[in-house]
């Protein structure tokens, strides 16, 4: 009984150390989904209303990283240190980039700008998306085999 509680356990943790290791993965996704989500409502607002930035981000709310890094800045884009672990350099240069962008001309020039990024940003989101799902299911089956392989040595 003993043997088959720690087999389920070692098992178990297996599959946990490789949830964890789709954590890289998962933020870089739920990143780009929400600066694609502010792409995308910043637009519209550009658009239409015309809202000042301040009180376009106080009237948005998005999650994670992303948020806390808006509320970080609040508003002032000038500061480019984007310091996420998950993105890579030119990853860190388009978001210093784009958010450069933000704020510094007309509506009419940010309309252009922002539309100009939705299809970038798109592809961004899609290849993070894809990237996500084939790791996660590919570390959570190779977390699954290495329990097993350490409950067939138990055994």
């Amino acid at each position: 009984m003993l043997k088959l509680l720690l087999c389920a356990a070692v098992v178990a943790l297996c599959v946990a150390f490789s949830f964890l290791l789709t954590r890289r993965y998962r933020s870089r996704m739920q990143f780009y989904y929400n600066l694609s989500l502010f792409n995308e409502r910043l637009v519209n607002e550009v658009s239409y209303t015309r809202i000042p930035l301040p009180a376009f981000l106080e009237k948005y709310s998005f999650t994670g990283d992303f948020d806390a890094m808006l509320r970080q800045k609040k508003g002032d884009f000038s500061l480019q240190n984007y310091q996420f672990s998950y993105l890579t350099e030119d990853e860190k240069k388009y978001l210093a980039d784009y958010f450069g962008m933000i704020g510094r001309s007309d509506a009419a020039s940010q309309r252009t700008f922002l539309s100009a990024a939705r299809a970038e940003l798109a592809e961004k989101k899609k290849s993070a998306e894809e990237a996500y799902k084939k790791y996660f299911a590919l570390y959570l089956k190779l977390g699954f085999l290495a329990g097993l392989i350490l409950v067939v040595l138990i055994v």
